[in-house]
């Protein structure tokens, strides 16, 4: 996408987002916002704030794989997460969409908790990099003195 190289371009796309970020906080529509509904339950309240998360975060990563920019995914997640509050059909379609990606979110964080994915993850790629071969000298060199100290102690506790 050639926006990025148009200043009109961008500008149009700041302009747009300031104003429905501007247009939220001043005449919420449909639902409404959490500020405006007191009487909400705490778990309704979460719910919808999950939502609007993951509406955001949605609109977020499609605009970075479409365009390369983060800007563009800055932009387009303050439009969703506008868009998850308004009560027509793009805003249930954002709210959904929003439900899904905070719900993987979610089983994302209970997998990693029960079979330690990251820790895992995290050894094997230490263990695939140990295995290179050093590309700079000066990590070389820095290997060869944590050797040589290992050696030194090593020494030094069998004597």
């Amino acid at each position: 996408m050639e926006m990025s190289r148009s200043p009109t371009g961008w500008a149009f796309w700041l302009l747009l987002a300031f104003a429905a970020s501007a247009q939220a906080l001043v005449h919420p529509v449909g639902r409404g916002t959490l500020r405006h509904q007191p009487a909400m339950a705490a778990e309704e309240e979460n719910e919808e704030s999950k939502e609007i998360l993951g509406a955001a975060a949605l609109g977020a990563m499609s605009a970075i794989a479409v365009t390369d920019e983060v800007g563009m995914g800055i932009i387009t997640a303050a439009a969703f997460a506008y868009g998850a509050t308004m009560a027509n059909g793009a805003g249930k379609a954002a709210r959904v969409g929003g439900r899904a990606v905070f719900k993987a979110y979610e089983t994302g964080i209970d997998i990693n908790e029960k079979y330690e994915v990251m820790e895992k993850t995290k050894g094997a790629v230490d263990n695939l990099l140990g295995g290179l071969p050093e590309l700079s000298p000066k990590a070389a060199a820095k290997r060869k003195a944590v050797a040589q100290k290992q050696v030194a102690e090593a020494a030094a506790a069998a004597s």
